[in-house]
């Protein structure tokens, strides 16, 4: 049988449950971007919710470690392009989608490192890793949605798609998990290939997560 490491639980409510918080907050605003065309103000809360989810992420990661410190620098910048565009009306969509790729990136690689590190919970080991994999597809999503606006063309897209950023979460999703309902499909060599390494790395991951998870409970 194998030993199962465990940590002693931090003080707080956030601490204890921080990766479970984390994934309902994604979730969330994974839902949010499905209202964006319907709903006016969706754009800026889901804007201001992913602000707080990368606090969050921060806030989440081992305290008095340099990753902390790497993470918490852009975390900063993003907050102050939000308040540019907000307050300032300065355009600065540019910045902010290159920004929160980087953001995306950081957040996933630290709630992967939760799947090798001694955690106090099982269930937030299995939240952390259920919540980098749904980074992975905003991730990719958010690649793929820059790539159709500045060469348009790159994707074959129904008629009523436009220049929503939720198609292509969508298309992310069903490629990461291979189902490709075909809807949405590349129409360029380089979203060709990044459809292509998405899927494997999405298939990859499932095997090493589900055999990490299942190693850690027997």
């Amino acid at each position: 049988m194998n030993e199962v490491n465990e940590v002693p639980v931090p003080d707080g409510f956030f601490r204890t449950h921080r990766w479970s918080i984390l994934l309902g907050v994604l979730a969330a605003l994974i839902l949010m971007d499905g209202f964006d065309d319907r709903v006016e103000i969706a754009d800026q809360v889901a804007l201001w919710g992913l602000s707080f989810l990368f606090l969050g992420v921060v806030g989440a990661t081992e305290r008095n470690t340099a990753l902390r410190l790497v993470m918490a620098v852009p975390v900063i910048a993003w907050f102050i392009l939000i308040s540019m565009s907000e307050f300032l009306d300065v355009k600065v969509d540019g910045s902010l989608s290159g920004l929160a790729a980087i953001l995306l990136f950081g957040s996933m690689i630290i709630s992967f490192r939760q799947l090798f590190t001694p955690v106090h919970s099982e269930y937030e080991r299995l939240s952390s890793g259920i919540f980098g994999y749904l980074l992975m597809a905003m991730l990719w999503g958010l690649i793929y949605w820059r790539i159709e606006i500045m060469n348009p063309g790159s994707f074959n897209l129904p008629e009523d798609v436009g220049s929503q950023r939720a198609p292509f979460v969508y298309f992310s999703m069903i490629t990461m998990t291979t189902v490709g309902y075909g809807e949405i499909t590349p129409a360029a060599s380089l979203p060709r290939i990044l459809t292509g390494m998405q899927a494997i790395v999405g298939t990859m991951f499932v095997a090493i997560f589900i055999g990490r998870i299942v190693g850690r409970l027997k």
